[in-house]
């Protein structure tokens, strides 16, 4: 069993390949659908583009529930309609879920509050897109820093943090000390050491696998577990362990 935490799909031909793949691999798949065939992503998406990624991700989760797991896509900037928007998707899922932030807004902006208040009722993992170049971040996106400042003030919200920052060095020191926080591994190239480095500093329970498919191959993001120096009861704990044990604890009231 692998429990990949983060993937992505834009068209129902790369969700169907997804999905044999996940069938061979006795793999579960964290689904969120931030683009509609043949749309680009907006980085500041409209609530009917939001509920339509929504409604793509829901209709992917009934038709294959052993292999989907739904992380729900919002816009905090919407505020109201963002907190209905989730309320509504946990009551019709009743199953394992989470949330995906990517960038229309950083996470420690306060509008965030309110969105992450609705996941810690219902204990969701949020999956927050964190990334930092050397060329520059985009303006929304949330950097490995103002993760740690978002997972300070949300104590009772369990964070998965994209990319593990991007960059994993600067990323694992900025986690630190969180015990609310997974490092999710997924994207970027499968770097010699990496995977090690933070087992190292925050310990196998703090790591998660995801591949950021269809952006990248599921076969170069499993070579980030099964290719370090780790032991095998490491290894359970970042295919799946530790994610099974996120979804175990949801509550659905």
């Amino acid at each position: 069993m692998i429990i990949d935490v983060h993937v992505h799909y834009r068209s129902d031909a790369q969700l169907a390949q997804a999905l044999c793949q996940a069938e061979r691999l006795d793999m579960v798949l964290c689904l969120n659908t931030i683009n509609l065939e043949s749309t680009a992503s907006p980085h500041f998406p409209s609530m009917s583009f939001v509920t339509a990624c929504n409604d793509r991700t829901a209709a992917a989760a009934r038709e294959h529930p052993q292999r989907v797991i739904p992380f729900w896509y919002l816009n905090p900037v919407h505020g109201d309609a963002a907190c209905t928007e989730l309320q509504q998707r946990v009551a019709q899922h009743q199953g394992p879920q989470g949330v995906k932030l990517w960038m229309a807004v950083k996470g420690n902006d306060s509008c965030v509050d309110p969105v992450l208040a609705l996941c810690a009722k219902h204990r969701l993992p949020v999956l927050q897109h964190t990334n930092i170049e050397a060329g520059g971040t985009l303006p929304t996106e949330t950097t490995p820093q103002e993760m740690r400042e978002m997972a300070l003030r949300h104590p009772d919200v369990t964070f998965l943090w994209g990319h593990a920052g991007s960059d994993f060095e600067y990323g694992v020191k900025c986690a630190l000390g969180l015990g609310n926080v997974f490092m999710d591994i997924g994207g970027n190239e499968a770097t010699n050491g990496y995977t090690e480095l933070l087992v190292r500093l925050l310990g196998a329970e703090r790591v998660v696998y995801g591949s950021d498919t269809t952006g990248r191959s599921f076969a170069s993001q499993l070579a980030k577990v099964y290719g370090p120096d780790i032991t095998e009861e490491e290894r359970e704990k970042i295919l799946y362990k530790n994610a099974a044990a996120l979804f175990g604890r949801q509550r659905y009231d």
